[in-house]
């Protein structure tokens, strides 16, 4: 037995009294989560920078993972919830960015714009208003360089992320600005919304500055933030904002703190091993053991982990060595 893999080969080889095909479903799934190792987890940028307390071995570390659980019970409920995780890797972004500009933008610029798509001209014309875009992000996760990369959209020379500009930016640069490059339209993009906050602060903000038409397109957003940023648009009573999710997340895909019906079985025993791993984290965190908020996501991004899933998924303290370690945006003290 693989002293680096133990407690994993332990269940393929231990014979459950309750579940006998238990040690046939757990090679299964190692196998399986092998695969995903090496075609997705790989790709989780922060645990490829040189450090002696991570291993970039997805395996060793789920391993890891599993032993900071005493009861063997707990043990395989953790083992078994890998395979509800939605690991987005780069090329499912890759697709997310196609989606948003082929299905949302365009013919979003198609309406505002009211070009007749039988014309002989509405290519043209179509390129004309792609010209007049201001694509920028929410917050600096997306990755506005790539987006404008893979889709082939212009953008403009400069392209910030609107939370940072509420904090710093002067108002009467952005509409100079504005005039300047020939901006119609203002397109947000952020990679993944779960409680909306962030996003709702960026809009209200793009609201009060950006006369012109705007469009909002999370990539990804857990159905919490997609009720909160549709409630902030209705209270801004603008006409020429819209709201255009390429994927939502629903209620039933969260495990957040109140159970919901259609949701998979298994979160249920997911909670009480939430619970237990975020007591031995010994650590105090806003949403506890859902998450900030209390979203209950499970997803992980290629480019780091949002802080709404499941601190046992991502947090790291002095007693608990996380799958996904999440890369901080602000220095934190680990105790």
């Amino acid at each position: 037995m693989s002293n680096k893999l133990r407690t994993i080969e332990r269940m393929e080889l231990e014979v459950n009294s309750i579940d006998e095909k238990r040690s046939i479903r757990a090679s299964k799934l190692r196998s399986f989560y092998e695969t995903l190792a090496a075609q997705l987890f790989q790709q989780f940028e922060p645990t490829k920078k040189v450090s002696q307390r991570v291993s970039r071995d997805f395996m060793v570390r789920l391993n890891d993972w599993l032993e900071h659980y005493e009861d063997h019970e707990d043990q395989w409920i953790a083992f078994r919830s890998i395979e509800y995780l939605f690991f987005a890797g780069q090329q499912e972004f890759e697709e997310l960015y196609r989606c948003a500009f082929d299905n949302i933008i365009k013919p979003w610029l198609v309406d505002m714009a009211s070009i007749d798509i039988f014309s002989p001209d509405a290519s043209e014309r179509l390129d004309i208003e792609l010209e007049a875009v201001w694509p920028c992000p929410v917050t600096d996760s997306l990755r506005i360089n790539g987006f404008l990369h893979l889709t082939g959209l212009s953008g403009k020379s400069l392209r910030p992320d609107w939370l940072s500009m509420r904090q710093f930016s002067c108002p009467a640069k952005i509409k100079l600005y504005q005039v300047k490059e020939g901006i119609k339209y203002l397109v947000l993009i952020e990679d993944f919304v779960g409680s909306g906050g962030q996003v709702s602060r960026a809009l209200r903000f793009a609201a009060a500055e950006f006369e012109g038409p705007i469009l909002l397109i999370p990539l990804l957003v857990c159905a919490p933030g997609d009720r909160k940023i549709k409630g902030v648009i209705s209270d801004l009573k603008r006409k020429n904002i819209h709201y255009k999710p390429v994927t939502v997340l629903a209620d039933e895909c969260l495990v957040s703190e109140v159970p919901n019906i259609s949701e998979p079985k298994l979160f249920s025993d997911l909670r009480n091993i939430m619970k237990t791993g975020y007591k031995t984290m010994n650590f105090n965190l806003d949403g506890e053991e859902f998450g900030w908020k209390k979203i209950g996501s499970l997803v992980v991004m290629y480019s780091n982990c949002p802080n709404n899933t499941p601190p046992i998924f991502h947090h790291r303290t002095t007693t608990w060595n996380p799958l996904f370690p999440r890369s901080e945006r602000e220095l934190k003290v680990i105790a």
